[in-house]
């Protein structure tokens, strides 16, 4: 395969984002650019190797191949074997969720997620992909990156998924409050939902994701949040110690 082959196939896999399961071959020639005969020729080959497979009379999704590939780089990072034993006791009320969300390039990716018996249940199912600064998790891992690497990885998925850049100088205010005070209260992913969430950071002060007590708005008086973020915020440091060990 060529390097321009090699290029036009991440295009591909790319164009699936979080919502979107299968795409037929006129769909990702529109979305990627590429010629319907490129697809077809590229996606067939893609499915060979297991990376996409075909839909019978709907198209292509992601193939298998991906989620052993994607389990190697989440095993690496160690964030989810850092959380056991971390989580315990953050769920205090009824329909409260925990969720546990890795910080990959511009996104969030959600590995965890215990839930309470609230229906409908949010939206973090695990698996998700987001774009960071959407949700709690996200915004407390992206408060520990430098000002220029926020900047950088937000204009990189923007560009890449032709999404809509947040508004720059409301993001970095609330990210500064997220370093004053350790944690961050966010309503911004789900309406009528909200979480508190901190960082884990690794030995050397990287963030790796976030975890977070997140559930129905009204379950979040102002007493209810000092709690979840005296909670969240310890459970982050016991994982980000695990992490170092």
């Amino acid at each position: 395969m060529t390097v321009a082959a090699v290029s036009k196939s991440a295009v591909l896999l790319r164009a699936f984002a979080p919502t979107t399961d299968v795409l037929s071959t006129r769909a990702l020639a529109a979305r990627t650019g590429i010629p319907r005969s490129t697809v077809h020729v590229l996606a067939t080959t893609l499915a060979a190797e297991g990376l996409l497979e075909t839909v019978p009379g709907r198209g292509w999704r992601l193939g298998p191949l991906l989620v052993g590939l994607a389990g190697q780089i989440i095993e690496r990072t160690g964030l989810v074997a850092a959380v056991e034993g971390a989580l315990g006791g953050l769920r205090r009320v009824p329909g409260q969720e925990v969720h546990v969300g890795q910080l990959v390039g511009g996104w969030t990716v959600y590995l965890h997620r215990e839930a309470g018996h609230v229906r409908p249940p949010m939206d973090n199912r695990v698996g998700l992909r987001a774009p960071a600064w959407r949700g709690g998790c996200g915004k407390a891992a992206l408060a520990r990156l430098p000002a220029d690497e926020i900047d950088e990885r937000i204009a990189r998925l923007c560009r890449d998924e032709d999404l809509a850049a947040p508004e720059h100088a409301a993001l970095h205010d609330e990210l500064a409050a997220v370093r004053r005070t350790g944690y961050v209260v966010s309503s911004t992913f789900q309406a009528g939902r909200t979480s508190v969430a901190a960082a884990v950071v690794d030995a050397d002060g990287r963030p790796v994701g976030g975890l977070s007590v997140a559930g129905p708005s009204p379950l979040f008086s102002r007493a209810a949040v000092a709690r979840a973020a005296e909670d969240v915020v310890e459970a982050a440091v016991r994982a980000g110690r695990q992490l170092a060990t």
